[in-house]
């Protein structure tokens, strides 16, 4: 079969190259700023997740514990929780329910108590349960991590005389969603932070302790050495205002 001239010479002129090549470069562009965006609208996302399950998961916990609790202490600005030993702290047979008994009017369920302590760990916020027996030796002690990224814990008797009936808890959530884990360390304080404190890409939220109140939540930015306020933006607070269980017979 003979190929003709016309058909041995066929191909891209240079400027159809050209074009072709400007054309993928600009598909390929786009489909790469979409890929990153999307990478970044993924992480965000994932981030605001994670930390609305901390605040959910904490206050389960603390309105939990709380309603089970019969007294409530405050120590080193962690609250402390007395529980009944309403299960035995055998492994065999396995941790089986107390039977309640009625005693001088209380409810009484076994011998020994359970104490909760909840309290901040640098950005972590950790339950401690330990379990004494009726004479007060620890039978066991194990502390958890149940939030990160916590930027201050307030605890408070709704009801000023002791035993307390009510406590209000509140936890402020640095708010993580606005970056990437690991960029920049975060600050708090009662007042706008000076711009000798942290370093460029750290951030400062104003906690709970301001003297005004309005301000609290705020967050700052440090760049060019300086902190700036973010417009539009407040750290998280959450709140927990629970009733201790009364465990007197009525």
């Amino acid at each position: 079969m003979r190929i003709s001239s016309k058909q041995a010479h066929a191909g891209f002129t240079l400027v159809e190259m050209m074009m072709s090549l400007s054309c993928g470069t600009f598909i390929l562009a786009a489909v790469l700023a979409a890929s990153v965006s999307l990478q970044r609208s993924f992480a965000a996302m994932e981030s605001y997740s994670t930390l609305e399950g901390d605040q959910l998961r904490v206050l389960d916990y603390i309105a939990m514990d709380c309603r089970r609790a019969t007294a409530a202490s405050i120590n080193n600005g962690g609250l402390t929780l007395t529980l009944p030993a309403y299960y035995n702290s055998a492994s065999s047979p396995a941790y089986q329910a107390n039977t309640p008994t009625l005693s001088n009017g209380t409810v009484v369920y076994g011998s020994g108590s359970v104490q909760i302590t909840y309290a901040q760990s640098g950005k972590n916020f950790t339950r401690e349960v330990k379990v004494l027996d009726s004479g007060g030796t620890t039978l066991s002690d194990v502390t958890t991590p149940i939030a990160r990224n916590v930027s201050t814990f307030t605890v408070n008797p709704i009801q000023q005389s002791n035993p307390w009936s009510s406590i209000s808890c509140s936890i402020m959530f640095f708010p993580t969603f606005l970056r990437n884990s690991g960029s920049g360390t975060w600050w708090s304080g009662a007042t706008a932070p000076g711009n000798g404190t942290g370093s460029n890409g750290d951030w400062y939220v104003i906690d709970a302790t301001a003297t005004d109140q309005t301000t609290v939540g705020n967050v700052y930015f440090k760049s060019a050495g300086a902190f700036s306020l973010i417009q539009n933006v407040k750290a998280t607070t959450v709140y927990c205002n629970t009733f201790l269980r009364n465990a007197s017979a009525r």
